[in-house]
C-alpha cells in the first residue's frame, strides 16, 4: 500500500472529539486527515502542502512520482518523460530552496557577527568584568562560550585557542622551560618562582615518620591544574585570579587548607583518584588529568647533574630544585598571618618542602617513573574513549571514566612511605 492510500480521512464517530483537535498546522480548523509521514493532524490539502508541512509533504510527492514510474508499466513512453521531468523540477527546486536557506543562515550570521562587534565597540573587555561582559552577550551566545570552555577539543574551543591575539600573551607553565627543545622563541614561559626559606631543623627528621610523598603529589595536581586553567605561570604572580586560584585548590586538596587534617594518602592512585574527584563535574578528563600528571613527572624529576656550590645550605643548585620551587610558588599565592609571621597553610608547605629535602633522590626518580607510568596509561584510556565517543557522539570529558586504580597499569610498586 502507498503512502498516497495510507492518508485517510479521520472523521471520528464522535463530534464532540472532533471539535477538540484543531488542525496540527493551521490551528484554525478541525483535523480530518493524518499525514503518514509525521503523524501531525491537518484539515485540509492546503495545509499539507503548506510551508511548515514542506518537508514531509516534498518527500511524500517525490516517493509518489517515483513509485508511479517505478511500478506502473502500462504507462506510455510520453506519461512517464513528463513524470520524470516533474521529478527532476521537484529536485531542482528543492535544491534551489536548500541554497537560498544557506545564503539565508550565512546572512543571519554576518549580520550576528557585526551586532556582536557593534555591542563591544565602547568596552575596553581588558578591564571589563566578567559579568559586564556577559551582560552584553545574549544567552545564544554564553552558551556557546561556555560549551567550548567544557570542551576543549571542540571546533570553537580551538579557533579561540590558536587567534595570534591569544598565542601573543600566552604563557607556557614555567616547569616546561627546563626541558629539553623547549627554547623556541615562539613559545614564552612564565619565570621559576622564588624558594621559600626550609628550616635545617625540619630536613632530616627520623626515617620512621610516615612520608607525605603521595600528600605532595595531591597537592601539585591542584596545582598544575590551577595554573593551566589560569594560564597564570608563576601561580603566585595572579592577582585578580588569585582568588579563584585559592578556591580551586582549597576545594581539590582541602587537607592543605584545613588546619586541623589526619589526611595521609598511602598510595599515588588514591591521591590522585581523590583529588581527581573532587574538581568540578566535567572539568578534567581522563586527557586532561594524564597532561597534570605528565606535568608533575616533570616537577618531581630530580635533576642529573646541578652545579657546584661553595653554599651547602643553598636550595637553588639542589637537585629537586623545580620541586621545592612549585611548593614555593604556592606558598606565595597564600598570603602571611602577618609580616614575617607565615600562615598555616604556608607552614605546612615549608614541611612538605623539608619532607623533600628529607627524602632519597632514587625515590624521587621513581615517583616520577610512577607519574610518568599513570599519565601513559590515562592517555591510551583517552584515545579507547575519543574512540567510542566518536561513534556515540560524546565528548570526551562528558564520558564515563575509569578511576585511576582500574587502570591497567604496571608499576614498580614501591611503598614511597617505607
Amino acid at each position: 500500500m502507498s503512502e498516497a492510500e495510507q492518508i485517510r480521512i479521520r472523521e471520528d464517530d464522535s463530534n464532540s472529539t472532533e471539535g477538540k483537535v484543531l488542525c496540527g498546522i493551521c490551528r484554525r480548523q478541525f483535523f480530518r486527515y493524518t499525514c503518514p509521514g509525521c503523524n501531525v493532524s491537518y484539515c485540509s490539502l492546503t495545509c499539507f502542502r503548506s510551508e511548515a508541512h514542506s518537508q514531509c509533504s516534498e518527500t511524500f510527492y517525490r516517493k509518489e512520482i517515483q513509485t508511479s514510474i517505478d511500478t506502473k508499466s502500462s504507462k506510455t513512453h510520453e506519461e512517464r518523460e513528463k513524470m520524470l521531468e516533474l521529478l527532476k523540477r521537484l529536485e531542482e527546486q528543492t535544491q534551489d530552496e536548500d541554497n537560498s536557506s544557506l545564503l539565508r543562515d550565512q546572512d543571519e550570521s554576518d549580520s550576528d557577527t557585526n551586532d556582536l562587534a557593534s555591542r563591544f565597540a565602547d568596552v575596553d573587555i581588558y578591564s571589563a568584568s566578567s559579568d559586564e561582559l556577559l551582560r552584553l552577550m545574549t544567552k545564544e551566545e554564553i552558551d556557546r562560550f561556555f560549551n567550548a570552555l567544557r570542551h576543549p577539543t571542540s571546533q570553537l574551543a580551538q579557533q579561540l585557542l590558536s587567534s595570534e591575539e591569544l598565542q601573543s600573551v600566552r604563557q607556557e607553565p614555567w616547569w616546561e622551560a627546563s626541558l629539553e627543545g623547549s627554547s623556541s622563541e615562539s613559545i614564552r614561559y612564565g619565570p621559576k618562582p622564588a624558594l621559600m626559606e626550609v628550616p635545617l631543623n625540619l630536613v632530616n627528621r627520623q626515617p620512621s615518620s610516615p612520608s607525605l610523598i603521595y600528600n605532595v603529589c595531591a597537592v601539585l595536581v591542584a596545582y598544575a591544574y590551577a595554573t593551566r586553567h589560569l594560564s597564570v605561570s608563576p601561580l603566585s604572580s595572579a592577582e585578580n585570579d588569585a582568588p579563584e586560584a585559592r578556591r580551586i585548590i582549597s576545594q581539590t586538596v582541602p587537607f592543605l587548607v584545613a588546619r586541623h587534617s589526619q589526611v595521609l594518602y598511602s598510595t599515588l592512585s588514591s591521591a590522585v583518584t581523590d583529588v581527581w574527584s573532587r574538581f568540578d563535574p566535567g572539568a578534567v578528563g581522563a586527557e586532561s588529568l594524564s597532561v597534570l600528571l605528565h606535568d608533575l613527572s616533570i616537577i618531581a624529576r630530580p635533576r642529573l647533574m646541578v652545579a657546584a656550590s661553595s653554599d651547602d645550605n643553598s636550595l637553588t643548585n639542589h637537585r629537586s630544585v623545580t620541586l621545592l620551587a612549585a611548593l614555593s610558588d604556592l606558598s606565595g599565592l597564600f598570603p602571611p598571618r602577618s609580616i614575617g609571621v607565615p600562615s598555616h597553610v604556608q607552614m605546612k608547605l615549608i614541611f612538605y618542602a623539608a619532607q623533600i629535602l628529607s627524602t632519597p633522590q632514587p625515590v624521587l626518580r621513581a615517583l616520577a617513573n610512577e607519574l610518568q607510568d599513570y599519565a601513559r596509561a590515562l592517555k591510551v584510556e583517552a584515545g579507547s574513549i575519543m574512540s567510542n565517543s566518536d561513534l556515540q557522539g560524546k565528548n570526551l570529558d562528558a564520558s564515563p571514566l575509569k578511576p585511576v586504580s582500574n587502570l591497567d597499569i604496571t608499576t614498580s610498586g614501591r611503598n614511597f612511605g617505607s
